[in-house]
C-alpha cells in the first residue's frame, strides 16, 4: 500500500491533550518541535490505512496526559493515530507531546431500526434468533450467517474475520480490500466552482489532504445477485483542506465491487448545515448540507468532490480534486 508523507503547512486548531486548544503553524503540531513531522503533515511511514487500528485502537491519546510519560513511549516522532472516538487524530511530536484535532464527532451515516430500536451507524447488538450478531451498516441492517444459527439467507453478510470470503471469489476478502486500496493517503490541488452564476464559490484555490483509516470496525458483504457481490467496511475518512474551509473526519465506509465497469474503491458522507468542523460558508439561500464523495482508482488515481445543497434541491458542487501519483 502506497504511503504518502506530503507536504501541506495550514492553519487549524490543534488541542494538546490536556486540553488547551491552540492555532498551530500545520497540521504537523507546529515548528517548535524540532522533528521530521515539521515537513509533512504528519509525517509518519506508519500512517493512515490499516496500519492505524494497530497503533492503539482505544480511548488513550498515548500522549504525556496519560499518566505523565512521553507519546514517545508508544509512537514515534511524527507519527499520527487514532484518539479511538471516531473522528479525532493525535500527532507525537519530537519532544515527546502531542497535538490533537478538536473535532465534535458528530454522526454523519444514516442509523437503522431493529427490533423497535433505532441502531446507530457502526452498532454491533445481538439478533433476535438469540444466536448472530448484527451491525448498522452503510446498507442497512448485516448480520453473520453462523451455521448453527439457522439463519436465512437474507439481506447483508456481517463478515466475522477479514479473510472470511464475499460471494464466490476466496480471493475477495476485507483484508484484500484494505491491502489492494492503491492509496489511503494523498495530498492534491483542492478547485473551488467560482465559473457559475448561481451561489459561485469565492474561495481561492487550495490543496486538500484526503486520508482513509480503518481501525477494526465492521466488513460487510453484499450480494444483491450472485455475480454482483460487494464489500462495505467502516472507516473514518479525513478532509482536511490547506485554507481551513474543511477539517472534516467522517464515520463512514469504504466500498468495493467484484464486479461493474468501474474498477475502484468508494467512499460517500455526507454533513448537515452547522455539521462541519472547518470554516466553510455555504453562503446560499437556505443551505441545507453537504457531501463528500471520493473513488480511489485501481491505477493510483483518484478524485472527489464536495458539494452543497441550497434551497432544498439545488445541488452545487463546492471544490474538487484530482490526483495522479
Amino acid at each position: 500500500m502506497t504511503r504518502l508523507a506530503p507536504l501541506l503547512a495550514t492553519a487549524l486548531l490543534l488541542t494538546a491533550c490536556d486540553g488547551t486548544a491552540t492555532p498551530d503553524a500545520g497540521l504537523d503540531g507546529g515548528a517548535s518541535d524540532g522533528g521530521a513531522s515539521d515537513a509533512a503533515i504528519d509525517g509518519g511511514a506508519t500512517d493512515g490505512g490499516a496500519s492505524d487500528a494497530a497503533i492503539d485502537g482505544g480511548a488513550s491519546d498515548g500522549g504525556a496526559s496519560d499518566g505523565g510519560g512521553s507519546c514517545l513511549d508508544e509512537h514515534v516522532a511524527g507519527e499520527r493515530f487514532s484518539r479511538g472516538d471516531g473522528c479525532n487524530f493525535c500527532e507525537c511530536r519530537a519532544d515527546g507531546t502531542t497535538a490533537c484535532t478538536a473535532r465534535a464527532c458528530r454522526g454523519t451515516t444514516s442509523p437503522c431500526d431493529y427490533d423497535g430500536a433505532t441502531r446507530r451507524y457502526g452498532e454491533r447488538f445481538p439478533s433476535t434468533d438469540g444466536c448472530n450478531e448484527c451491525v448498522c451498516a452503510a446498507s442497512g441492517l448485516a448480520c453473520t450467517r453462523r451455521p448453527a444459527c439457522g439463519a436465512t439467507d437474507e439481506g447483508a453478510i456481517l463478515l466475522e474475520s477479514m479473510t472470511a470470503q464475499c460471494g464466490d471469489d476466496p480471493a475477495f476478502t476485507g483484508a484484500a480490500v484494505l491491502a489492494g486500496l492503491p492509496v489511503d493517503d494523498l495530498v492534491a490541488d483542492f478547485a473551488y466552482e467560482r465559473d457559475r452564476a448561481l451561489y459561485p464559490e469565492t474561495r481561492a484555490d487550495s490543496r486538500v489532504r484526503v486520508r482513509v483509516v480503518y481501525e477494526g470496525g465492521f466488513v460487510v458483504c453484499r450480494v444483491p445477485m450472485p455475480t454482483q457481490p460487494a464489500i462495505d467496511m467502516e472507516i473514518v475518512l479525513e478532509w482536511i483542506s490547506e485554507d481551513g474551509a474543511f477539517d472534516e473526519a467522517f464515520h463512514t465506509y469504504l466500498r468495493r465491487n467484484d464486479f461493474g465497469f468501474v474498477d475502484a474503491w468508494l467512499s460517500f458522507a455526507s454533513a448537515p448545515v452547522g455539521g462541519l468542523d472547518g470554516a466553510y460558508d455555504p453562503a446560499c439561500l437556505d443551505p441545507r448540507g453537504f457531501s463528500f464523495f471520493a473513488q480511489f482508482d485501481a491505477e493510483g488515481t483518484a478524485h472527489g468532490t464536495v458539494g452543497k445543497v441550497c434551497e432544498s434541491d439545488i445541488l452545487l458542487d463546492v471544490a474538487r480534486f484530482d490526483y495522479a501519483p
